[in-house]
């Protein structure tokens, strides 16, 4: 897969494009890059992605957006879809002054030759939001492109969307949050040296370092760990460690059955369930009680959810 920079030159073959943030990649972003590959094979053009960084809403200041995965990790998710290239376009505020029928002409037709254009519905672009799919498919007619509507993506009755998935990630329903993704939520980062706490009651943990911009809900969550391609079932809190009156968020997770020294390493926290807040405990004694039953409970749902068919692929 490409992964081309904002480029100032016109393509040297045609596209058939979807155009969104895809934030997350989640089951309403698959199903723009499914009908993406599909016009793409029809039409025997280039499967492409058109994403913006930052995300247009930090230029815009209408309202703080936390990215749910960094850029990075973004183009490297996109590359295990089967897209031929992803054009990553600057957001600036002056992209943003241009007009939806010059972002068509020149961006759209000039610049990444496109032949086929796949949105999501309730798409909207250009200066103050004026350009619509009606008027992608008027401009089509007169220009000789597609444009494409990909169906919404549901679980149950609720629309599937990067800011409900933000927003259930937040609130630590990471059952739904990763019903809504179609894998699992996961965090990565490097190891770093703590307080080596855990070791000491019995419990060694991994500390994360993440550039994460969301994470889950301070508490205590039944995770995987992903370490040299396999999963190891772990229990993960995220917090702030009151019994010991600490005050720092830190990402701990204890790895079942396994003792290697990690430092350094990049590891990767799938999360499966969240089993409950934490909590403050009125000594060392009580904390190690409660840390056994929550592994306990951790084993029960993990085998429930076999690390066989934990994804992102």
């Amino acid at each position: 897969m490409k992964v081309i920079v904002d480029p100032k030159q016109p393509l040297d073959f045609q596209t058939s494009a979807g155009i969104g943030n895809f934030d997350g990649i989640h089951l309403g972003h698959k199903k723009i890059i499914d009908a993406v590959k599909r016009r793409s094979e029809e039409n025997s053009t280039r499967s492409c992605v058109i994403t913006f960084t930052p995300h247009p809403q930090k230029v815009l200041g209408r309202k703080e957006v936390s990215l749910i995965f960094p850029l990075e990790r973004k183009f490297k998710m996109l590359e295990s879809t089967g897209v031929d290239a992803v054009i990553c376009l600057d957001f600036t505020r002056e992209l943003s002054k241009v007009s939806a029928e010059n972002f068509v002409k020149d961006i759209l037709l000039h610049r990444l030759k496109v032949k086929d254009i796949v949105v999501g519905p309730g798409f909207s672009f250009g200066h103050k939001r004026e350009g619509n799919v009606d008027l992608l498919r008027s401009m089509g007619k007169t220009h000789d492109f597609n444009t494409v509507v990909a169906e919404a993506a549901r679980v149950d009755d609720r629309v599937v969307s990067s800011s409900a998935i933000r927003e259930l990630v937040r609130e630590g329903e990471i059952r739904e949050s990763n019903r809504f993704f179609g894998y699992d939520y996961y965090i990565e980062g490097v190891v770093v040296e703590g307080e080596r706490r855990g070791r000491k009651l019995g419990f060694p943990t991994v500390n994360l370092d993440t550039e994460w911009e969301i994470l889950p809900k301070p508490g205590v969550y039944a995770t995987y760990v992903k370490l040299s391609d396999r999963f190891h079932g772990s229990i993960t809190n995220i917090g702030v460690r009151p019994t010991f009156e600490e005050s720092k968020l830190t990402v701990e997770t204890h790895v079942f059955d396994f003792n290697d020294d990690l430092y350094g390493e990049e590891v990767r926290v799938n999360f499966v369930e969240r089993l409950r807040d934490e909590k403050r405990f009125e000594s060392v004694d009580k904390l190690v009680e409660q840390i056994n039953h929550d592994i306990a409970a951790v084993r029960e749902i993990l085998r429930d959810c076999p690390k066989d068919e934990r994804i992102w692929r």
